[in-house]
């Protein structure tokens, strides 16, 4: 049964709600269906009415009342109520509620709901519904002296799911990003150390640090390949490659010396697939995983054998 449902946001402007609607829309768009319907009236300059799609089951309204309390990129709060027929839940079936955040509660990821037979239950977002001893009153919708009529917002999911993908895209971007940093300068301070400590402690002399640091930086390659998206990224990482060369390159070890020059195989490798096959990169990461990796490693031991190490013996 699918019922009406509206949330009263004060301490509000028109623009601020329709931001806050639109932003938990994108958020929770795999819940949504194809087309809903919105609608927006103001009760003053500074207290708003959504009327709510009738689409929305109960969870989500109530996630909905939270978020609105606390909204992402606003540097202000808002009171917020929510009103309607309950249709999910058993303790709460088709009795008009008042949703509320009670601000003495501190845990953030809840509502508190009042029925009209003022008995108060907390909902967490682990799906839990818990009776509360709460003087809390249930309260009756009044939206009877609207200022502002209401104004339809015609929602389209295709719309929003772009918007998700752009975002998700940008903030997986944010994280290669620090990640990249990260590891980068990790590894530039990682590498010159192995080779001093390689140099000059007894116990290094194996080279097997050297050994290891190739390993890390060629993982590290095939793991996080879409460091490769970027040029400036790239020629850092050439750098790097070109470092564990520089010190693995004397080594009296044939294995140690094919191991150096390995990064800068795969670099290439990573880089071809990137330009090459771009978005399908991840689509054979989710398909083969392992497997994909393990074949894109086998491929840069294969350049490594037959063009780098005998282009290095020429050179020495």
């Amino acid at each position: 049964m699918k019922t009406e449902k509206y949330i009263i946001v004060k301490n509000c402007t028109k623009e601020e709600l329709k931001k806050m609607l639109h932003d938990w829309l994108v958020m929770y768009v795999d819940r949504l269906i194809n087309k809903m319907v919105f609608e927006i009236a103001g009760i003053n300059s500074t207290v708003f009415v959504l009327k709510v799609d009738k689409s929305i089951d109960d969870t989500s309204f109530f996630y909905m009342v939270n978020y609105f309390f606390y909204p992402f990129d606003f540097n202000k709060s808002f009171e917020v109520e929510g009103y309607g027929m309950a249709t999910k839940h058993k303790k709460l079936l088709n009795k008009n509620i008042y949703i509320f955040i009670n601000e003495n509660d501190t845990e953030g990821d809840n509502v508190w709901i009042t029925t009209e037979d003022n008995e108060t239950y907390k909902f967490d977002f682990a799906g839990t519904l818990k009776r509360m001893n709460c003087e809390k009153k249930y309260k009756t919708l009044n939206t009877y002296n609207l200022s502002i009529p209401y104004e339809q917002i015609n929602i389209d999911k295709k719309e929003l799911l772009e918007e998700n993908n752009r975002k998700k895209e940008e903030k997986s971007k944010r994280r290669v990003e620090k990640r990249f940093k990260i590891i980068s300068i990790i590894l530039f301070i990682l590498i010159p150390l192995t080779f001093l400590m390689n140099n000059h402690f007894s116990y290094c002399k194996d080279e097997t640090l050297i050994c290891y640091c190739s390993i890390l930086v060629v993982m590290w390659f095939m793991i996080d390949y879409k460091i490769f998206d970027d040029i400036l990224r790239t020629l850092i990482c050439l750098l790097l490659s070109l470092l564990n060369i520089a010190y693995g390159i004397n080594s009296q070890i044939v294995f140690m010396a094919t191991i150096a020059t390995i990064p800068l195989s795969s670099l290439i490798v990573m880089w071809l697939g990137n330009k090459i096959l771009g978005k399908k990169m991840d689509y054979f990461y989710d398909k083969w995983d392992r497997l994909f990796i393990l074949v894109l490693i086998g491929i840069s031991v294969l350049i490594s054998v037959f063009v780098f190490n005998p282009i290095l013996k020429f050179l020495k």
